[in-house]
This record gives C-alpha cells, structure tokens and sequence, in this order.
C-alpha cells in the first residue's frame, strides 16, 4: 500500500517540466523547442528541431488534423553520426510513451525514433525505424555504439508515411506497439546494459530529416488515471445524461479516500466528497439534487460483493424525477465500471 500511495503522490508532479515541454501550442513557431537539448554521438555536430505546423493525420480515421510539430535535421552526413534532441527533464524509471513520426528527407540513411532510458548521448536504448527496409530496430548504445538488439523486417505501412509508436518500459521488460503490431523483449541484466532509469530524446541517424508529433509520456500514476479514464469515458458514453463521472478509493486503510479516475483529470488525486466514505463505511446510496442535476453515490463492489471503492456521479435529471429512477440509473452504470476491477488490487494496477 505504501507503493501505491507514493504512486499517487507523483500525480501532477514528477512530469511537470516534461508535458510542459510536450505540450507544443506553448512553443514558439519556427524557434527551436524549450525543454530540450541537442545532443550528438558520433562525427559531426548535434542537429536540430524546430517547431513547425503541419497536417497531421486523425488517431481514428483518414482525416488530416492541423497541428504543432517537431521537425528534427540530423548534423551530420556520415552514417555513424547520431542526433538526439533530448529533454531536459528526467522520465519516470518506468513509463509509457506514444509518437506519431514520419521521415522527409535524408540522402545518407534515413532513419528516425525515440532513445530512452538515456544515460546521455552514447548510452541509452533505441526503437527506430529504416523505411527503405521496412525495418524496426531495437538497439543498446554504449559508448556510442549499438551493442546488442534485435530487429523486425517486416513492418506494417504506415499511412503517409505516419508511423504510430507506442512504447513502455517497466523493469527489464520493453514494450512497444508500432502501427498496431505488438511486440516486446525481456532482456536478461546480466548480458544487456542494464538502463533503469534515465532520459528520453527525438533520435535521428546522419542527415535525415523527421518529424514527430503527439509525443506523450506518462508516469505510472498517470498510466492508472488513463486507464481509469478510458473506462469511465466508456461507460459514460453509454448514457448521454452523465455530466460527470468519478472513480473513489482508499490507497491505504487509513488513509482518506482519494479520486482515482475521472472524466476530468484535473481532479484525479484531490480528496473525494464525504458521501463517498459514507458510503463505503455505512453500505448506503446518496442521493442529492440541485436543480436539473442529480448527484448519486454508490459502492463499488469486488466480484464478491465487498466494498472497495465508490463512484460518484452527476446526472441530468429533470427537477420532479423521483429519487428512485436516479439511482437505478447509477446503479446500471456502475455495474458496467464493476466488470473493470474484479477485485481492490485491479484499481491500482
């Protein structure tokens, strides 16, 4: 419990200064990006990135988003130099990061992808991606050399040219999803340079140019606030008159009851209402009322009936409904948040 309780407490902190950085409607157009450094491995200087617009392609769908960009020009044209454009601020030990990128030019080796667990420039880990191969590496760089890996030869396309990479990593395990296709290693400490901890960069190799875009990174805390998230987003969507959707628990048996997850992020973290322990310690329903909303808190139960959270709602509700039909409509919605935590270790993991 106190591992889950320091998880939480980074909410809203360990990542300050890098979703600052990522967050590029607070850059400058045609200025290189606050936030992160250049760095160069091999022969010749470190490139750049500069903050462009461009037409991004939708997550869902074949449309084309306008959006902000980092546009990464390698330093150099010999096939042993290496560009990192490396961020400042140090990334979680473990982690979970997505990037959409695409490469647009480059004589020498086009190739483009996201170092990470960087001890600096010439020690890190590597997930790039060689085009004109249709080829995916993982790499270990030491002393600015690619030690050990392994590579898929066979990649999915990528739409435009728009590669879509998901990546996580968590111990000695490394995760990466890429244009849909999942994949993963274990690598064994004792014959890999064993990387814990360290930093993320934009890598590019010689002169290619790339860009790169939606770049996120989330820590644990904030991998389980998405999560919680994504199934409260889906259960509300099942009900259009859900104004607001909270998941509350205990991270510890004495601790004060915290919300976990939440159509708002902003409240993930901030102490619950006083219904919610109410509720969990009395085994009741609440129901409130102002106006045309009705605010509803109920139990959250394991798959054995015993309590381990709560869910607080607020729902459209016309001034005269009875209190009745309220909470049979809460209660409808929470049984659907139920089938996603069988048990109390499911809403911490």
């Amino acid at each position: 419990m106190k591992t889950i309780c320091l998880i939480l407490a980074l909410i809203g902190s360990t990542l300050h200064a890098a979703n600052a950085a990522l967050d590029l409607s607070k850059q400058k157009l045609g200025k290189a990006p606050k936030g992160f450094t250049a760095k160069v491995a091999g022969e010749g200087k470190a490139g750049k990135a500069v903050v462009r617009e461009g037409q991004i392609p939708a997550i869902i769908g074949g449309d084309k988003i306008k959006g902000r960009l980092l546009e990464v020009t390698g330093g150099g044209k010999n096939a042993n130099h290496y560009t990192l454009i490396m961020l400042d601020a140090l990334a979680p030990n473990d982690f979970s990061g997505s990037v959409r990128f695409r490469i647009i030019g480059g004589n020498i080796m086009p190739v483009a992808g996201i170092a990470f667990r960087a001890q600096d420039e010439k020690n890190y880990y590597l997930l790039a991606i060689k085009p004109a191969d249709t080829r995916l590496y993982w790499s270990v760089f030491e002393k600015g050399e690619a030690v050990k890996g392994r590579r898929d030869n066979a990649i999915l396309p990528a739409p435009g040219g728009w590669h879509d990479l998901k990546f996580s990593a968590k111990g000695n395990a490394l995760k990466w999803s890429l244009n849909g296709r999942n994949q993963f290693i274990t690598y064994d400490p004792e014959k890999v340079p064993d990387f814990r901890k360290g930093k993320i960069a934009l890598w590019v190799r010689a002169d290619t140019r790339a860009e790169f875009a939606n770049f996120e990174l989330l820590n644990p805390a904030e991998i389980l606030a998405k999560r919680h998230a994504e199934v409260l987003r889906r259960v509300a969507r099942t009900d259009p008159r859900v104004l607001s959707l909270q998941l509350v628990a205990r991270t510890a048996p004495v601790k004060a009851l915290k919300i976990i997850g939440s159509l708002n992020a902003a409240e993930v973290g901030q102490p619950a209402h006083a219904d919610c322990a109410k509720v969990m310690d009395q085994n009741k329903n609440f129901h409130g009322r102002k106006k045309d909303v009705a605010v509803v808190t109920l139990p959250l139960r394991d798959k054995n009936g015993k309590i381990i959270g709560a869910v607080r709602m607020r729902l459209r509700s016309p001034v005269g409904t009875e209190k009745r039909r309220d909470i049979t409509r809460a209660t409808v919605l929470t049984k659907q948040i139920q089938r996603s935590f069988p048990d109390s270790k499911s809403l911490f993991q």
